[in-house]
Order: C-alpha cells, then structure tokens, then sequence
C-alpha cells in the first residue's frame, strides 16, 4: 500500500477540536467522495497552547507492519 500525503485547511473550531477538511494543491475544498481521508477533527491540546490553529496541515499515512505484541 503506498503512503498516502494529504492537506488540510481549517474549516471550524468547536468546542475542543479543530474540523479541518482536506484541500488539493489549490487549497480548494474536496468532494467527500473524491477525497482520500476527507474531514479530519484535531484536538486542540495538540498544538502549544495561546499560540494561533494553523489554518493549512499536511498528513502522512504510512502504513507498517502488522505488530503483533
């Protein structure tokens, strides 16, 4: 399976997490249906805390082998 690199932009804050959906080159919004991951929801405590969301991420999904312990 090959690594999947897909971006992000910043569509809504809520309460606790932060609703990114995922973007092409152009940071332009994807079909859900086109879309390799699609909406992707991050807590807020994963980034330092009284500095600014970043509006664009880029995610990597590298799959690994099977672990079995």
């Amino acid at each position: 399976m090959p690594v999947i690199d897909v971006r992000f932009k910043l569509e809504k804050e809520t309460k606790g997490a932060l609703r990114y959906q995922e973007v092409d080159e152009k940071n332009e919004v994807i079909e859900q249906a086109w879309a390799k991951i699609g909406t992707l929801y991050v807590c807020k405590s994963a980034f330092e805390r009284g500095s600014a969301f970043p509006p664009i991420l880029r995610v990597t999904v590298e799959p690994m082998a099977h672990d079995n312990g």
